[in-house]
């Protein structure tokens, strides 16, 4: 029999009597899920820990992994043919260059010279169909999200896709700026879909008839859309055959997450390389030298108290970070210091209640405050050119926000290499009142658990080329 591989939108089958190539493939292509020996599944061993992305009986897979299995048919010197049940897909545009968007310029705006690897981005969108857009917080990915849509032929059914309502309404607004036509939005109490339709992800069942007929995905802060909710919006895409992810970190823990790399590989394909960037993957520290993101200066002090060495996790959050006074009182005085606009980031509610008194005429936002709130307190930390200074949720800010600000606080800890880089990128972008971002953060010495995450955060942001300094003393 003649090996042979039907690609369809969503999933492709690999139909061979080859079973050296089926047993290579389910080897290479089956992952543990983090922390599964925490799953109860696991623990009655009823589960082994493993996802696979290759099905050994079958041969089925998603479609974004078959550079993984034509490179092991390659390997193997297997000769297969292809049956691609994908209907056509052409763009409108096929190259385009650094003034293309001018054309639909909003009045106002002065013209927009796109940057080198902008260009190269959305021109590889439109060359493989299907990838993942990954370029640093502040690269200008809502640029690039309006060159793909205007590539576009008039009246295709597009769906753009975030998990949060706070991106869902930066998103439209900015595409309604550009005069993007026929644009709807769908969230929370709004329902208003249309042939390119943004949405936050929990409110795509309010459509879930009409999910067939999508032509296009593009998924924003592709690192939140992987849980069961996104994933079973994009098993009913049957029709979509362009699928674009985007993100600053489209891997957790620095790609150490197998399970959650193969899932945003398998649903959007690989990740799309550019020629103006030596590895093919454009860098924070690359965008610094260029001087499209602002510098940065980034400043550790020590947290030498209370003492709490036998506290499991979550205790030591709760009384070495949320409830410690000496560190709240370090937090308080630094943040009294900053000139300009500061933003402090908390992890729980509780924190930054203590924290709002303790500093009186701070603003504080958090989950429950309704839009227009949230909307004001980011207009202020885009404008203001008085000094203020504002305390948040790091849920709210950890990604998509746009806001320029002078100096900000990590109060929230953590360890996650996606949470660091996207809650960094926050403060990176440049204003014209601003010319570095000034980063503080904390060596909490009191606990195992909280020690080694910031020992984390040290490495994660020196990783990402920027300068760091652990000082011995908290001399504020």
């Amino acid at each position: 029999m003649t090996t042979l591989l039907v690609i369809d939108n969503d999933y492709c089958q690999l139909l061979t009597t080859n079973h050296k190539i089926k047993q290579t493939l389910w080897d290479c292509l089956r992952f543990r899920e983090r922390n599964y020996f925490h799953s109860r599944l696991y623990k009655q061993r009823l589960w082994d820990g493993y996802t696979e992305f290759f099905k050994k009986e079958t041969g089925r897979f998603l479609t974004g992994l078959i550079p993984e299995v034509s490179a092991a048919l390659k390997h193997f010197d297997i000769e297969y043919e292809i049956q691609d049940n994908r209907s056509e897909f052409k763009f409108s545009e096929n190259l385009i260059e650094e003034n293309f968007l001018n054309q639909w310029l909003p009045k106002g705006l002065e013209p927009i010279k796109l940057h080198d690897y902008q260009v190269e981005l959305i021109s590889q969108a439109i060359k493989h169909k299907r990838g993942i857009v990954f370029a640093p917080t502040s690269a200008g990915k809502t640029l690039i999200l309006l060159g793909i849509l205007k590539s576009l032929p008039p009246k295709t059914p597009t769906l753009i896709l975030q998990n949060r309502v706070g991106l869902a309404e930066q998103n439209y607004a900015e595409l309604k700026k550009w005069d993007i036509p026929n644009l709807g939005r769908l969230w929370g109490g709004v329902i208003e879909p249309n042939i390119v339709t943004v949405a936050s992800v929990m409110s795509v069942k309010k459509i879930d008839k009409a999910l067939s007929k999508f032509k296009v995905l593009i998924v924003d802060e592709i690192h939140d859309m992987m849980s069961k909710t996104p994933i079973d919006v994009y098993k009913k895409l049957k029709s979509t055959s362009v699928r674009i992810a985007i993100s600053a970190t489209p891997f957790k823990f620095g790609e150490k997450d197998k399970v959650q790399k193969h899932q945003v590989k398998g649903y959007f394909g690989p990740i799309l390389k550019i020629k103006s960037s030596v590895n093919g993957v454009l860098t924070t520290a690359q965008l610094q030298e260029r001087g499209i993101l602002s510098s940065s200066n980034c400043n550790f002090y020590p947290i030498n108290e209370p003492s709490i060495p036998y506290d499991i996790y979550l205790d030591a959050v709760t009384r070495g970070i949320a409830e410690n006074f000496y560190f709240n009182d370090i937090v308080t005085r630094l943040a009294k210091k900053c000139k300009g606009r500061t933003l402090i980031l908390v992890d729980r509610i509780a924190h930054g209640d203590i924290l709002n008194k303790m500093i009186p005429n701070s603003l504080w936002v958090q989950g429950k405050d309704n839009a227009d709130t949230r909307k004001e307190v980011i207009q202020q930390l885009q404008k203001s050119k008085k000094s203020l200074i504002a305390i948040a949720t790091q849920q709210i800010f950890n990604t998509g926000i746009n806001v320029f600000i002078h100096s900000l606080i990590n109060a929230a800890g953590g360890q996650a290499d996606h949470q660091i880089i996207q809650r960094m990128g926050r403060g990176l972008r440049t204003a014209k009142d601003k010319e570095e971002l000034n980063y503080y953060d904390f060596v909490f010495n009191i606990n195992p658990y909280l020690l080694e995450h910031s020992k984390k955060r040290i490495k994660i942001l020196r990783e990402q080329g920027h300068n760091v300094v652990v000082n011995e003393t908290t001399d504020i």
